[in-house]
């Protein structure tokens, strides 16, 4: 944002929305710092709790093959890894959620379901 060359007060106006825009991104930084210190607080209380991190997840397709999987991490960094590579690989609808070892998915329950819509 320039200065005006007459105006004092577009001035001023324009100073409070920079300081502003300079606020808004320090707690926005400060925001996501949080919400990653949260996310690790749970994953260390899993750790300590269940000996392991157990994930549950869900994807389905653009061709509407439905794919149900349950995982098993014992480290932060694999479930980091695993999280990245769950993100990198569904192309529609989907579902990451972190559960107790006794609400880990059946293997039975896992695994490709459908044909998909036939979309050619």
């Amino acid at each position: 944002m320039e200065k005006s060359e007459n105006n004092p007060a577009t001035d001023l106006i324009l100073d409070v929305l920079r300081s502003k825009d300079v606020e808004i991104d320090t707690l926005k930084g400060k925001i996501k710092a949080l919400r990653q210190a949260t996310q690790d607080f749970e994953l260390y209380k899993q750790l300590a709790t269940e000996g392991a991190i157990y994930v549950n997840t869900f994807s389905q397709d653009c061709d509407g093959v439905k794919v149900y999987g349950s995982s098993v991490y014992n480290t932060i960094e694999e479930y980091k890894e695993g999280e990245e590579a769950f993100a990198d690989s569904v192309e529609g609808r989907c579902s990451w959620s972190i559960v107790s070892k006794e609400d880990v998915r059946p293997q039975e329950e896992c695994g490709t379901f459908g044909q998909g819509w036939g979309i050619n």
